[in-house]
């Protein structure tokens, strides 16, 4: 078995999937985590995303290596199945993971919910990119 690493597609889709979370919470639902979350705007932008962002592109290049790393099981892997693996990924591991804290930690659906859907679709486009390029 040989696991054969696209380094490139693994940075590019790390890349894509820190623009998607930056998308995600800073325009598209800014307004609706901020609420969910207890705070406002000038709390964020007071506090600003130092050590989080560092941490956030430290686990989006791991979630692309693992995609990465999964899809050198497939015989010359596609857009398609980096699309079925990190959907799968997504809702099986990170969407399931997430409302069962969010549960236990009482916290509002709607973070788990926001959370679960911006990785899995992170995670589908991490994965048509790396599988693209594999």
């Amino acid at each position: 078995m040989e696991l054969d690493v696209n380094w490139l597609a693994v940075l590019v889709a790390t890349v894509a999937h820190q623009a998607l979370g930056a998308l995600w919470y800073g325009l598209l639902f800014r307004n609706t985590w901020l609420t969910a979350m207890g705070m406002r705007p000038e709390d964020v932008e007071r506090e600003g995303p130092g050590g989080e962002m560092a941490l956030g592109a430290v686990a989006s290049f791991l979630s692309a290596l693992a995609l990465a790393l999964i899809l050198t099981f497939v015989d010359e892997p596609s857009v398609a199945d980096g699309v079925a693996v990190g959907a799968v990924a997504g809702i099986g591991f990170v969407t399931a993971a997430t409302f069962m804290n969010g549960a236990y930690e009482q916290k509002k659906p709607v973070l788990s919910a926001m959370f679960g859907a911006y990785y899995t679709l992170g995670l589908m486009i991490a994965g048509a990119i790396v599988g693209a390029w594999q």
